[in-house]
């Protein structure tokens, strides 16, 4: 059980890391929506990659029904232009909380990390109106990825004590437990949930 719920010791962290990771080797092959659950070490720095398919990811002058499944070329050329979001979640050194860096990788660069991108490409229908209003969703902006320093949309710390006091109440959760509901609260509105193969 957590020390100091609701917020998060380091070791605590990176044991509800490498648990979700163990989860995914265990269950990633009964899902299809994540592609890869992995704990990068960059530098001095550690924290856990969740990959998923950018959904509109065919380029626009392009028809999937024109690519033969016999042209190796062409599918290898498609496998190359295909783009994936990374979720990248590190604890906040301040908060003492996971933080949420998300980033679109596309070998064409067609998906720059700007406010039109998050809108058009990542905040799933449900939660683009109240997305300009104050709350979880209002604390999303383009900032440096703390250990990439590459550009990556941020979802604000400021209120995950809150919520994570209001959803978990008087129980007590593990760090792995910890952090499926944090993905669960705060993910979805980015479109990050977890997949039903992965909750067993």
């Amino acid at each position: 059980m957590l020390s100091g719920f609701p917020i998060l010791s380091s070791s605590e962290f990176h044991a509800g890391c490498l648990a979700l990771e163990e989860r995914f080797s265990l269950h990633g092959t009964k899902q299809h929506e994540w592609i890869s659950v992995e704990n990068v070490q960059e530098f001095d720095a550690k924290f856990l990659r969740i990959t998923k398919d950018l959904s509109n990811h065919v380029h626009a002058d392009a028809d999937e029904d024109e690519l033969s499944e016999h042209d190796d070329e062409a599918l290898e050329t498609e496998a190359r232009q295909h783009a994936v979001i990374h979720h990248d979640i590190v604890l906040s050194p301040t908060y003492r909380v996971p933080v949420l860096y998300i980033s679109i990788v596309d070998p064409l660069h067609r998906y720059p990390p700007t406010m039109a991108a998050l809108y058009e490409h990542l905040i799933p229908p449900p939660y683009k109106e109240e997305s300009g209003h104050a709350g979880i969703i209002g604390g999303i902006t383009v900032t440096d990825h703390p250990v990439t320093g590459r550009p990556a949309f941020f979802i604000h710390p400021c209120r995950t004590t809150e919520v994570m006091t209001v959803i978990v109440g008087k129980e007590e959760v593990t760090a792995e437990e910890y952090l499926m509901i944090w993905i669960g609260a705060l993910g979805r509105c980015v479109g990050l949930d977890i997949p039903l193969a992965l909750m067993q």
